[in-house]
């Protein structure tokens, strides 16, 4: 098992279909998700969570109601419930994505927008830096960048693992991780960071599909 679905939130989500999803969280999120101040970031709040509670419904006996999220000593969610898989979200403007295994993951999608330069010397390696100046800067920029961040979050740590300490291009032969580019188009790129070696199932699912799935 090794899944990653990338839920374009298009067309919008309508105010109507927000309240009628909050309800599948839980209460101590509804009352996140009514703390932020733009819609779109309660959107996407309210999608990535419900979107993980599907995908775990599909592996388990669980029902969407039933499934426990708690969070570990550095933020990163878990499922408090004792089954055999693991999950992980991110989400960024229109894109939201999950990846979901039986061990570590991590995923993280970015809009590909204009880089600054002068965050890659500060955040990234010297031979990371040297990759991204060869070639397509902006692509391999975020490329570089997602890759990053996807492992910081399979390491359960976030960002209390400098970014600088480690480069994508020279892997730990112990810990035998691998980079998934599961998701790139003109608006986004999205990688996910994994023991798998193989490529996970990749599924794109559009708002409409996926209200349609659950309401």
């Amino acid at each position: 098992m090794f899944e990653v679905v990338i839920l374009t939130v298009i067309p919008e989500l309508t105010q109507k279909d927000f309240d009628a999803l909050l309800p599948f969280v839980s209460p101590d999120k509804q009352e996140r998700i009514k703390q932020f101040h733009l819609f779109r970031d309660a959107r996407n709040c309210l999608l990535g969570d419900i979107l993980a509670r599907v995908e775990i419904c599909r592996f388990t006996d669980l029902s969407m109601k039933q499934i426990d999220f708690s969070v570990n000593e550095y933020g990163k969610p878990f499922i408090a419930d004792k089954v055999p898989i693991q999950f992980n979200i991110s989400h960024s403007s229109n894109y939201i994505a999950c990846a979901i295994t039986d061990g570590p993951v991590g995923v993280d999608i970015e809009l590909v927008k204009t880089a600054d330069m002068q965050i890659a010397k500060r955040f990234f390696t010297t031979d990371e830096t040297a990759y991204i100046m060869d070639g397509h800067k902006i692509i391999r920029f975020y490329e570089v960048w997602t890759k990053k961040e996807s492992r910081i979050k399979w390491e359960g740590m976030g960002l209390h693992k400098p970014l600088p300490s480690f480069s994508v291009f020279k892997l730990n032969s112990q810990e035998q991780i691998a980079y998934h580019n599961v998701f790139q188009d003109n608006e986004a790129i999205c990688h996910v960071c994994s023991t798998n070696q193989r490529p996970p199932v990749v599924r794109i699912i559009g708002t409409a599909e996926f209200i349609n799935s659950i309401i």
